[in-house]
């Protein structure tokens, strides 16, 4: 009778306490017992009674009372109902001692149910009772099999999440022992191997790879393989293209073989927005889109988006349109890229406009800086100043951008002092922001304050210590100044040693060398980093290394070329004059 009375959803109350608590839950002995057979047995008056005070009490926001009788009953009854409801209000009274005692009673009570293993293995894993949630998961094992491949999936899913990946996967391994025939025992090793930060890849693919033996084309299998593809490619560079090229490759083939799997297309579709295949991307998008599923206006904006992103402006331009006509998606996100759109373009006062038009919410703040950029583009800087200094910040982090977009305004507009003195302000306030001491820290060597300079990239350094371009900073300024240039040295080697392919800190590898007169090795370094960035003053550095090598007209044609890429490359046109002055 009592499982007949409405109750709220255990899954999704258990589910979000647990996710909650962080602390190691210390667990009194009883509640590993039995409880005791002697304790007197509820009527079934008595029990309705008891269930109905507990209800008040909860609507009264006694939590604590309810919780209180739901456990007195649930030790004394027998209904499977009052049991799971006992569990989630102990659960959320954070009572995890109780909730484990009546978790195991309701075991006993319903030996083939699913429900109260899945919730009893939550429970031990909360309190990393690994004995005891290696007990629950063979009592998954055991279950009937049409119960089986569902629950072993919710086991996958908690271990998937759980901290320790050498626990989670000795209790995944439990189900591959005991039920290798079952592709869901694999598909639990293969995440609990994982997890949530991509550990132990290796292993992973391979019980993946035995889940999809066991069944092919398993879009849940699928999915996890392409995502365990990509995490290799992120990991490692070796096979890095073949391992994206393959988790869009697997996808594809599994759509193919299982053109129903909706979720497997989708998933394609994205896959290939996120390795930057734009046009494949937008295709796809578009064929779902023109299914009319309940998605398509997701679907045709992301098609918009993949526009967007191959700088398809054109396109891009009337699709969003279209959606902000038809009301179709978020209409400030619509306008938002319609203003990137005008932005690229620089269609400056069309951009000011639109980006104008988005309200408070995720993009407002950009937005907003990028209506002041555009103003100030346009010619209107005392507009998008007085829009900056009007915009209140709610965080060091918008105050940062602020001041970032302001010193940029400054800069591009030829007032390096403005621009020094807008990151200033913001630095009294967050000292130690390390971005706004970087920046601040080039615009004082623009300035002519190198002390100033200096010091602020140290301290980037202290903060960062990792941070290749803060070391790269000083030690180029100490060689372009011929000053300490052993220091300097020591400064872009290690800044080299944290980012070798760098083309920035090749080319100050190869001045530290030219400053030296080691200039076998800046040479070597100068092409290096000429030949994976063209640029106006690696071309210089370049040239003037062959100038002193006597390889004068190698030097010219270098710069030449260069120069009719970038005509306005200041110290590309001071190097030649210098040096072919006679």
């Amino acid at each position: 009778m009592l499982d007949a009375m409405k109750r709220r959803p255990l899954a999704t109350g258990v589910s979000l306490v647990l996710a909650a608590l962080a602390a190691p839950l210390a667990l009194p002995a009883y509640a590993q017992r039995d409880l005791a057979p002697s304790a007197p047995a509820l009527s079934e008056r008595s029990a309705v009674t008891g269930v109905l005070a507990a209800e008040f009490a909860l609507r009264q926001g006694d939590l604590a009372a309810a919780a209180d009788t739901y456990f007195e009953i649930a030790k004394r009854g027998s209904d499977t109902g009052v049991a799971e409801r006992a569990v989630e209000l102990l659960v959320r009274a954070r009572r995890l001692d109780d909730a484990r005692q009546i978790a195991r009673r309701w075991m006993r009570m319903a030996p083939d149910a699913t429900r109260p293993l899945q919730i009893a293995l939550a429970l031990a894993l909360a309190a990393k009772d690994e004995p005891s949630a290696r007990e629950y998961v063979v009592g998954i094992t055991a279950l009937p099999e049409a119960q089986r491949p569902d629950a072993v999936l919710d086991a996958a899913r908690q271990l998937a999440q759980y901290g320790d990946r050498d626990v989670a996967v000795r209790l995944a391994a439990v189900f591959s022992e005991r039920l290798p025939k079952l592709p869901e025992s694999f598909y639990a090793l293969a995440v609990a191997s994982t997890g949530t930060s991509n550990a132990r890849v290796s292993e992973a693919m391979l019980a993946i790879e035995r889940a999809l033996a066991l069944r092919p084309n398993w879009p849940q299998a699928v999915a996890v393989q392409s995502r365990l593809l990509l995490a290799r490619a992120a990991n490692g560079k070796e096979h890095a293209a073949a391992d994206r090229a393959q988790a869009l490759a697997v996808l594809t083939t599994a759509s193919a073989a299982a053109p129903e799997s909706r979720e497997l297309r989708v998933l394609a579709a994205r896959t290939a927005f996120d390795l930057e295949r734009y046009d494949d991307a937008r295709a796809r998008f578009l064929a779902l889109g023109n299914e009319g599923k309940d998605d398509a206006d997701e679907m045709n904006l992301a098609a918009a988006l993949a526009a967007f992103q191959a700088k398809d402006w054109t396109t891009a331009e009337r699709e969003f349109s279209a959606a902000l006509a038809s009301e179709r998606g978020d209409p400030s996100a619509v306008r938002y890229y319609l203003g990137r759109i005008a932005e690229n373009e620089k269609r400056w006062a069309v951009a000011a406009e639109r980006y104008g038009a988005v309200t408070p919410g995720e993009r407002f703040w950009e937005s907003q800086l990028r209506t002041a950029y555009a103003l100030a583009q346009d010619k209107r800087l005392l507009q998008a100043m007085s829009l900056l200094h009007g915009l209140k910040p709610g965080s060091n982090a918008e105050r940062a951008t602020l001041a970032q977009t302001e010193s940029l305004i400054w800069r591009e507009s030829g007032d390096d002092n403005k621009a020094f003195a807008a990151l200033d302000t913001a630095l009294a306030q967050d000292r130690d922001n390390a971005d706004l001491l970087y920046e601040s820290a080039m615009l004082a060597e623009r300035v002519n304050r190198m002390d100033e300079a200096e010091l602020r990239l140290r301290r980037v350094i202290e903060l960062q210590p990792d941070r290749a371009h803060a070391y790269n900073a000083l030690g180029y300024s100490l060689a372009d100044r011929n000053q300490r240039l052993d220091e300097a040295r020591t400064l872009i080697e290690k800044a080299h040693s944290l980012s070798p392919d760098d083309p920035a800190i090749l080319d100050s590898m190869g001045w530290i060398a030219y400053r030296q007169g080691r200039l076998g090795d800046a040479e070597g370094y100068l092409r290096r980093a000429f030949d994976k960035f063209q640029d106006g003053e690696i071309a210089a550095h370049l040239g003037e290394v062959l100038w002193k090598l006597e390889r004068k007209d190698e030097a010219r044609s270098i710069w030449q070329t260069q120069l009719k890429a970038q005509p306005d490359s200041d110290i590309l046109k001071k190097t030649m004059t210098r040096l072919e002055s006679p």
